[in-house]
């Protein structure tokens, strides 16, 4: 048994060889077999019926000795070469352009080598003539059978039901739009069947254009069309290019189909396996922001953030959970979250425990407004990088809650600032926002102060302290867009406060790459103002929203007008009176320049400031807020009155 055992070992180890489970591999597979034999017929099949045509028919005795005396060698040539080739190995359901190309490539190869061996041996030479006319059936039998079992795989054989489908139109010039296409129609796992492409660069012809015999239109031709393409689920962006602009015309363009707007990722990221071609996503306001992407110096931003200890107060947040993500791409030593909601923490230590398992993570539950435990915090940890995302912001809300307003946003801040500065922090970043420019609600009141505060702090060469200021951010928990969208689900109405609101607006993403850009560029005391564009009235927001999910304004969901509410500006600034704004090395960034904020000043307002917060005297705060913040009027009270 000893003896069976080596034998048995010995036989595995050489046939284990990586050689010999190469050639394998290869032999093995029954199917392979099958298809080197369809191709030793078609090889056949091709020069024969290249000899009928060149003799018309008739094969005389000289015509079938010289067939008989080369078809076997020619025969054999072409399976060489084919497997040189692999073109044993493709899946004919798939087969491509490039798959056509290698069959020519293959076929030309064979052709030359036969007609050498026809040189070298006079008896297999065959009239030149007849080399043209084999390579020709050759390509043409060898790739149609490829081209016939593709198209009978996407139009007979189905993976579902033709009813399971869901019918889309696809929005593009042709050459974005066909190698989706090609991915919708030979994909098993598309639920999708494109019945039409808009090509917005197609001219009127006299003639159809056809794509993947899918028909292709202009926006007026589709338009001249509707209802014969039966029950569409979607419009679909497959135009990665296009400006925000362009996107906004086909919208306005192709409202009257009624249907939703989506759109796909770059058709790079489905080709590679990233996301498949079933992710289709909605079209959000977000994409139809006109605003050039932003540009972030990832190499300055690294410099003050790679192997840094760094701190994120409110992590909870859309922006501060956004910016801890960002974080993570610069390699923190050690990324510290903190957040007063239990929930949203857990939620966001088990994202990063998933997505950013490499990044050390300590997630704190605790408050900006327990100063010993900030203190005690920053100092053993030792923290390099503050940035200050936890604030109450919602307007109507604070209006009615001006003591807790307060508390959080001003003495919150001033208890990070303190306890920044005295633990040796190098930067602070505050997150500040537009509502803190010439304010009429307490919230942006209390902001405005969190902004004096940070910058009368300043003035120690210890620690460099910024406030970043900026508006409203699209998707954010409690925006408009949020609440809009819930609206249309409900079948409307959607409310508007008033038709001529205009409000400036970032994605959450852009806003928080323009913080970490703001924060290397610091030299400490500067309020960074944020380029957001032209603002956009919140009217028009929802007339877009309804028309991406497929609806009408005014007809099948309706706008309504509800007034301002306590508080509310019609127009937002970025600059407050008496503020002047300096450019920087960054297109999108200015500076907000003033005069500089006294320490002492500081101090004192912000003991006043606690002490009617601990009276729970809301009046009192008011006028505490129109003493130190110019154009500032509480109106909360009076409105309630009336």
């Amino acid at each position: 048994m000893e003896i069976v055992r080596y034998t048995y070992k010995q036989l595995y180890s050489v046939f284990n060889h990586p050689a010999l489970r190469r050639i394998g591999r290869w032999i093995l597979p029954f199917r392979v077999w099958i298809i080197v034999c369809v191709h030793a017929g078609l090889f056949i099949m091709s020069y024969l019926y290249s000899f009928f045509v060149f003799n018309n028919g008739v094969l005389d005795g000289d015509a079938k000795e010289l067939l008989a005396l080369t078809i076997v060698p020619l025969t054999l040539i072409r399976m060489a070469v084919f497997a040189y080739h692999d073109l044993y190995q493709g899946l004919w359901r798939y087969v491509s352009f490039e798959d056509l190309l290698n069959i020519i490539r293959a076929s030309i190869i064979s052709t030359l080598i036969f007609s050498v061996f026809g040189i070298i041996w006079e008896p297999l030479r065959i009239p030149d003539t007849l080399y043209i006319l084999d390579f020709t059936s050759c390509v043409f039998f060898v790739g149609g059978i490829r081209f016939i079992v593709r198209n009978i795989r996407e139009n007979f054989v189905q993976q579902r039901p033709v009813k399971d489908y869901k019918r889309v139109v696809l929005i593009g010039p042709m050459d974005k739009v066909q190698p989706m296409v090609k991915e919708f129609v030979s994909s098993p796992k598309s639920h999708y069947r494109p019945v039409a492409i808009v090509d917005p660069e197609k001219e009127d012809h006299l003639y159809p254009v056809r794509l993947n015999d899918i028909p292709v239109y202009t926006f007026q031709e589709i338009k001249d069309r509707q209802g014969r393409f039966g029950t569409l689920k979607a419009m679909v962006f497959c135009w990665p290019n296009a400006t925000r602009k362009k996107m906004d015309a086909v919208i306005e363009d192709l409202k009257e189909f009624q249907v939703p707007f989506k759109t796909l990722s770059p058709v790079e990221d489905i080709l590679s396996g990233k996301v498949s071609i079933n992710d289709i996503r909605e079209v959000e306001i977000d994409d139809l922001l006109e605003r050039p992407p932003v540009q972030i110096e990832m190499d300055r931003i690294r410099a003050y953030l790679n192997d840094k200890i760094i701190l994120v107060t409110g992590a909870g947040g859309s922006i501060g959970s956004e910016l801890c993500r960002q974080i993570t791409y610069f390699k923190p030593k050690l990324l510290v979250l903190i957040e007063r909601s239990e929930n949203s923490l857990y939620d966001l230590k088990l994202e990063f425990r998933k997505k950013f398992p490499q990044v050390p993570l300590k997630a704190i539950i605790s408050s900006i407004n327990d100063y010993p435990g900030l203190s005690i915090l920053l100092k053993k940890l030792n923290v390099d990088v503050v940035f200050h995302a936890a604030a109450y912001k919602h307007v109507p809300l604070m209006e009615e809650a001006p003591v807790e307003s307060s508390y959080n946003n001003i003495i919150g801040t001033h208890n990070i600032v303190k306890a920044s500065l005295e633990s040796g922090v190098k930067r602070f970043v505050m997150v500040s926002t537009d509502k803190a420019v010439n304010p009429s609600n307490i919230m942006g009141a209390t902001k405005r102060v969190a902004e004096m505060v940070v910058q009368s702090y300043n003035h120690s060469n210890r620690t460099r302290f910024m406030t970043v200021r900026f508006g409203n951010v699209l998707g954010s928990a409690g925006s408009v867009i949020p609440i809009f969208k819930k609206q249309i689900q409900d079948g409307g109405p959607i409310t508007v406060t008033h038709q001529d609101v205009e409000r400036f607006f970032m994605t959450i993403p852009e806003s928080v790459q323009l913080i970490l850009q703001a924060g290397c560029m610091g030299r400490g005391g500067e309020i960074f103002v944020l380029d957001m564009g032209q603002p956009i009235k919140i009217l028009e927001l929802a007339k877009k929203l309804i028309m991406l999910s497929g609806k009408r304004p005014y007809e099948d969901i309706d706008i309504e007008f509800i007034g301002m509410r306590p508080g509310e500006k019609m127009y937002e600034e970025l600059f407050n009176t008496g503020e002047v704004y300096i450019d920087t090395t960054h297109t999108q960034i200015k500076v907000a320049r003033s005069e500089d904020v006294e320490r002492g000043f500081v101090e004192s307002q912000v003991e006043e400031i606690q002490t009617l917060i601990s009276r729970h005297d809301d009046e009192g705060l008011c006028s505490k807020f129109k003493e130190i913040v110019p154009g500032y009027t509480c109106v909360s009270k009076e409105r309630q009155r009336a």
